[in-house]
Parts: structure tokens; C-alpha cells; sequence
């Protein structure tokens, strides 16, 4: 009964809500995965290979988290063919740069509406299904189940809000998360809520958290020479993952000349992040700000925010392409996927969606280069790192411009402390290596049983 009424919905919202979807879409500069999402136009044919493996993460954190997955199940699996699925545009541009070199498939995720949902399966037709973190589609679980799909939830989240709502409808969630064999929790927090939830021991396996695995890797890639085959600095390219840091090194950094990161941020964050600025150059006037925003379709609203501080800027990918000289105060981030080299460049670095109520980013993209992140309160999404970072003794909380300006302040003034801190929070992901191998182990165990159905 749960699932027909979520259905009949699902079918309702689609058929009525398509008008704003697309507006959505395209008021943010996009479209691309209008028909495909809505079950409009097929994915491309499915790849050759048994097992059929489907990994699906909705947007760049996620697609980003599953390369050291992927490359687990490659080594262990090498006859299976692999599929990656986006939810976002912005997730899609990422794995298209880094799956298809690996052999895997992309494409982009339904729309939970029953006619999406049937065409993708049957296009797909996976043997397995692995989710990421919190992406529990009733409907698409339902009908994967009944076609004989093994489903596997990955790196299992859930947020604060989440929790309380899980708990609140528990009666009517339960037989929905239920569906999957096996579920993975990143967190001993997340193991501890899912079996609150009722989800029965023998599903949970614990494997620690599989971001902590990617971004080490992320990192020995970005540190690994680049290969002469890689597109010169000057094609205007994106650097992709194996760009030399030297060369980063020589576009951004100057004697003498510290470098603040203030990355992943949300509305409402850049103005308190400009004002601290303003704020620091007092003490720091050759202070380097590398602003990155979260979503680079907001990159000409956060333009005009500095053009109305009366702070002058250089667009980065006009600095990559080599058509500037840095030569002003302020670095705007106008690219997807390259945050993880900005940190390697500098020497203190804010992580955003903390100072507003957006959940938090990862923390430990900061703490992997050997700095302790500031952040605000907001870490909702991400109490798990906030628990890595917490136990190591790395814990540097904001809530305003002012204590924002404060804690670059103390940590630029105090570079003993900045390492001691940086270092206390790199070593905390050494303790929690290895998720990536635990969780392919998992799967491979699971694609074994489809036999045996």
C-alpha cells in the first residue's frame, strides 16, 4: 500500500511538475539532464561485461568518493562491467573526466517516477545496484528489487534532519530502506542510527567512511608528476587530477604572501567571508584570498559581491589559461573539480556551508593536506568528520566575520600551531584507511549470492 500511493504520487508530481523542473534547470544555466532524468532518452546501451555493476552518487562529492571503490571492484571484478550515475550536471561533468578512462559507463540517474525508472532498468538491465550515502528512492528500489537486482547502500549517511525524519516515519520508511541486502555505514554514528531504525545487524557491516580513501588518493594523484601526455597549462584544459602542484604553485604563490582558502561557500557566507578579509588585511595586506563558491553558477552573483566591496579579482580559469598575471587581492574559482588543489596551496583554509544552515562541506579535503579547517556550526551532513577531527584535537569553530578573522589570524601569526594542527588532523585519516577494499570485499560477496538466487 506504501508503495502505491508513493507511486501514484511519484507519477502525479511527475506529470504536473515537469514545467518546474525544467525552469529549475535552466534558470541555474542548465538542461542537459532534463529528458535523460525524466525518462525522455534512453542511456546509452549497457556495457559488456558480467557482473552488471550500477554505482550511483547524486552529485561531485560522491562521484569523487567512489574512484577508489571503482578501482577495488576493477581489480577484484575485472570481467564486470561498470556503470556510474549522476543525479546533478555538475556530478555528471566530473565522472565524465574520471570513469570512462577506468572502463565504466555514465549516465544520468531517473527522476523517481515509474516510467523513468522502468526505461533505465531496462535499458541497464544491472545484475547490482549500489547507492551512495543517502540515496533512497522508494520507487526505483522497489522496482529494481522485483527485476532481480542485488542493492547495496554504500558509505550509509544520515544527517541530523534526516534522522529525525526517518524516526518520525519509520512505519511507512522502514520496508523502503529495508530493501537493501546489505548496508554500510560511514560512520559508527550512522551504524548506530540506522539500527535505531530497526534495520536488522545481520544488513549492517561496518567499513569505516570511503570519502577518507578517496581523498588520500585524490591526493598521491594530484602529488604523482603529470604525465607528458596531459594537456599543456596554456590549452585552457581543465588540469584535471594529475596536475603538477609546482605549476599550481607558480600561478597562485608569491614570497611572503600567505594564502587563505575559503572554500565550498554557500549564499550568505561570501559577505561574512569578505568582511573578515577586509578585516585581516590590516595585519596580512598581501593576503591571497582564493574564493571557491560551491556551485559555479553562482560565480557572477558572487562577482558582483566583490566589485561592490571594491575588491579587484582574477577569474581562475583566466589565470590557468595563462591570459593573466595574478596581480590582485582576490582569486575567483570558476571551474568543477579542482578545490582539492587550492588546499594543497594554502595556508589556512575555511570550509563552507558551516556559517549558514546548509549541513557543512567535507572538512577532511582541508585536513588531507595537512590543515586544520575552519568552519561554522552548520555540520549537519558532516558530523562524521567533525567526529575524526574531534578526536584528534582539531576543532575550530566560527560563528561570525569576526571570529572568522580571528582564527585565520591566530593560525597565520602562530605557525607552530598551524602545523602541530594540520598535522593532528592529516593523521587522523591514517587511522580510518582502508574503506574502499572493505566495502568492494562486501560487494564482491554480494555479486557472488545474485548466482545463487
Amino acid at each position: 500500500m506504501n508503495l502505491f500511493l508513493y507511486q501514484f504520487l511519484a507519477s502525479l508530481a511527475g506529470v504536473l511538475g515537469w514545467p518546474w523542473f525544467y525552469y529549475h534547470l535552466r534558470s541555474r544555466g542548465r538542461g542537459e539532464s532534463f529528458a535523460p532524468r525524466l525518462g525522455l532518452r534512453s542511456p546509452p546501451p549497457p556495457p559488456s561485461g558480467t557482473p552488471r555493476v550500477w554505482l550511483h552518487g547524486v552529485s561531485v562529492g560522491e562521484v569523487l568518493a567512489a574512484l577508489p571503490l571503482v578501482t577495488e571492484l576493477k581489480s577484484r571484478l575485472p570481467q564486470a562491467g561498470v556503470i556510474v550515475s549522476t543525479g546533478t550536471e555538475t556530478g555528471q561533468a566530473v565522472a565524465r573526466r574520471h570513469y570512462p578512462p577506468m572502463g565504466a559507463q555514465v549516465c544520468y540517474f531517473p527522476l523517481d517516477v515509474p516510467w523513468a525508472v522502468h526505461r533505465i532498468l531496462y535499458t541497464l538491465k544491472p545484475d547490482l545496484f549500489v547507492a551512495l550515502e543517502s540515496e533512497v528512492w522508494p520507487g526505483f528500489l522497489s522496482l529494481a528489487r522485483r527485476r532481480g537486482v542485488a542493492l547495496a547502500l554504500m558509505n550509509a549517511r544520515l544527517s541530523d534532519r534526516s534522522f529525525r525524519r526517518y524516526l518520525r516515519y519509520k512505519k511507512y520508511l522502514f520496508e523502503f530502506i529495508n530493501l537493501f541486502d546489505i548496508i554500510a555505514p560511514g560512520s559508527r554514528e550512522d551504524h548506530r542510527r540506522l539500527a535505531l531504525l530497526g534495520i536488522p545487524e545481520a544488513k549492517l557491516r561496518f567499513t569505516g567512511n570511503l570519502k577518507v580513501d578517496a581523498l588520500l588518493a585524490r591526493r598521491e594523484l594530484l602529488l604523482s608528476p603529470p604525465s607528458p601526455f596531459d594537456a599543456p597549462l596554456t590549452s585552457g584544459a581543465s588540469l584535471g587530477p594529475t596536475l603538477a602542484l609546482e605549476t599550481l604553485g607558480k600561478i597562485l604563490v608569491r614570497e611572503g604572501q600567505p594564502v587563505f582558502l575559503a572554500a565550498s561557500t554557500h549564499p550568505g557566507e561570501e559577505d561574512k567571508v569578505l568582511e573578515a578579509y577586509n578585516l585581516l588585511r590590516a595585519s596580512y595586506p598581501a593576503l591571497l584570498l582564493i574564493l571557491a563558491p560551491r556551485h559555479p553558477e553562482r560565480v557572477p552573483q558572487v562577482a558582483d559581491l566583490l566589485r561592490e566591496q571594491g575588491l579587484a579579482f582574477h577569474l581562475w580559469q583566466n589565470l590557468k589559461a595563462g591570459l593573466e598575471k595574478l596581480s590582485q587581492a582576490v582569486v575567483l574559482v570558476d571551474t568543477v573539480g579542482e578545490l582539492m588543489a587550492f588546499y594543497a596551496v594554502a595556508d589556512v583554509a575555511f570550509v563552507g556551508g558551516s556559517l549558514v544552515p546548509r549541513g557543512g562541506q567535507n572538512l577532511l579535503e582541508a585536513a588531507v593536506w595537512g590543515l586544520a579547517p575552519i568552519h561554522g556550526p552548520h555540520l549537519e551532513n558532516f558530523r562524521w568528520a567533525e567526529e575524526i577531527l574531534q578526536e584528534a584535537g582539531v576543532n575550530l569553530v566560527v560563528r561570525d566575520a569576526p571570529s572568522l578573522a580571528h582564527s585565520v589570524r591566530h593560525l597565520l601569526e602562530h605557525p607552530q600551531e598551524r602545523r602541530r594542527l594540520g598535522e593532528a588532523a592529516y593523521q587522523s585519516l591514517m587511522e580510518h584507511r582502508g574503506a574502499a577494499a572493505r566495502q568492494a570485499e562486501l560487494l564482491v560477496w554480494l555479486a557472488g549470492q545474485i548466482k545463487k538466487r
